[in-house]
């Protein structure tokens, strides 16, 4: 991780929908982490208000026999934090970035203290906290009604870093809702049809040969 004083580094597309003042943005911090470096820890009081500005974060929870559940990924735009800042979570959970990643981090304490007493932010904040809801309900919904193929195939090129996806495949089963086995046998099918090749750890994509096969899969289902 690096942490240095915030220099302008906010991308305007990303959150102009967030009234963010100089006065609150000169009291952040620029702060870039490596892959798979921890940037909350599950339990652990918040220290920024994380606004993610490139690469990508996964959110897992760590579970009472002992292994990780998968939640959702991030990506550039998506705030890290917001839940807690609203109090409607008390026990944040582990994010961990995917490559490398830089975010705004901005002081909780302040989030709370100046942010939250603008209308407007809570307002565009709220919208924000709704929409991830809703993509989430997409999600579900994609989950029970696209075959694992297709779902495999949109995950692997929505995750993978630098076309390389790292993810545990016991980890990757449960979040798409399948048996172990399912998963692997469709990743063999994968491999003969050279959309993937096994690593030493985690699967080499061909990002062009997968959306090829996500777009023919979509128009095969409109006919």
């Amino acid at each position: 991780m690096n942490k240095t004083a915030y220099h302008n580094q906010l991308n305007s597309q990303l959150f102009d929908y967030l009234p963010l003042t100089p006065d609150v943005l000169a009291q952040s911090v620029y702060i870039t982490f490596n892959n798979n470096e921890m940037i909350q820890q599950e339990a652990v009081p918040m220290t920024y208000f994380y606004l993610l500005l490139t690469g990508k974060a996964k959110i897992i929870k760590d579970q009472a026999n002992g292994k990780r559940a998968l939640l959702h990924f991030l990506h550039p735009g998506d705030s890290i934090g917001d839940l807690t800042l609203v109090g409607a979570e008390t026990e944040p959970k582990t994010v961990i970035a995917l490559g490398k990643t830089s975010c705004i981090g901005i002081p909780i304490q302040l989030a709370k203290q100046e942010l939250m007493q603008n209308p407007l932010f809570v307002q565009a904040l709220a919208k924000e906290i709704g929409e991830k809801l809703l993509l989430r309900m997409d999600y579900y919904m994609l989950q029970q009604t696209y075959p694992l193929d297709l779902r495999l195939a949109l995950l692997l090129l929505e995750t993978a870093v630098d076309d390389h996806y790292q993810e545990k495949m016991t980890e990757t089963a449960e979040f798409l809702g399948v048996s172990y086995r399912h998963l692997t046998f469709t990743l063999k099918r994968f491999k003969e049809q050279e959309l993937v090749e096994k690593q030493a750890y985690g699967y080499h994509i061909n990002a062009k040969a997968l959306q090829d096969y996500v777009n023919q899969k979509h128009k095969g289902s409109s006919a």
